[in-house]
């Protein structure tokens, strides 16, 4: 025997086995590989109905404050149409006021039936926002009715308010899948749209 061919059967007695799994030990891997991709879906399913719960929150708080909006809006036009000198100007005001009780009065209703606590009030935060953006507006108006000068203030106020409603709805339809709300909210939507064209036709007379 030379060299080669003993250095070659020292190799071959050193080399490894080779052992095919047991049965017993396949199984036990695959029961591991299944624990390990149940707890991995587990958690893909939390994450994915916690995200899901979060937008469907906040669809709800911002269906609440568009009701609040509303409400308050509509305050301000039955104060103030009043004392408007433009007849035209008060016909869009009047619209304008029925269009926003239909809608609170809806979301009212589907608030209550719908949300969660069953309530429709905002948390404090957002219910001091939205009570100083009206109390904004009331102060504007005010003024310009002492001034002489309301229907130009009213005009220009309450186009501004339309807008912010605007971008608030079309905000709660690209967040809802709710049909009914998003019934609610397309018809205040299109509604709002018509106010809008009617308050820059005017200005631009």
């Amino acid at each position: 025997m030379d060299n080669l061919e003993y250095l070659n059967q020292i190799s071959q007695s050193n080399r490894p086995v080779k052992r095919s799994l047991k049965s017993s030990d396949r199984k036990t891997n695959l029961i591991i590989k299944f624990s390990i991709a149940g707890v991995v879906l587990f958690f893909l399913m939390m994450a994915f109905g916690a995200m899901v719960g979060n937008l469907n929150t906040k669809s709800d708080d911002l269906a609440k404050q568009i009701y609040t909006r509303t409400v308050n809006l509509n305050s301000s036009l039955n104060t103030y149409n009043r004392d408007l000198k433009s007849s035209r100007l008060r016909a869009i005001g009047v619209s304008l006021s029925a269009i926003l009780t239909n809608a609170s009065n809806q979301l009212s209703n589907y608030l209550t039936a719908n949300s969660k606590d069953k309530n429709i009030a905002l948390d404090e935060k957002t219910t001091a926002s939205e009570a100083a953006i009206i109390e904004e507006l009331n102060t504007s108006l005010t003024n310009a009715k002492l001034n002489g000068v309301l229907d130009r203030y009213y005009d220009n106020q309450i186009g501004l308010q339309v807008s912010l409603l605007l971008s608030q709805t079309s905000e709660l339809l690209a967040r809802t899948k709710d049909a009914e709300l998003i019934t609610i909210v397309t018809n205040l939507h299109t509604s709002l749209e018509t106010i809008h064209q009617n308050l820059v036709n005017y200005s631009s007379n």
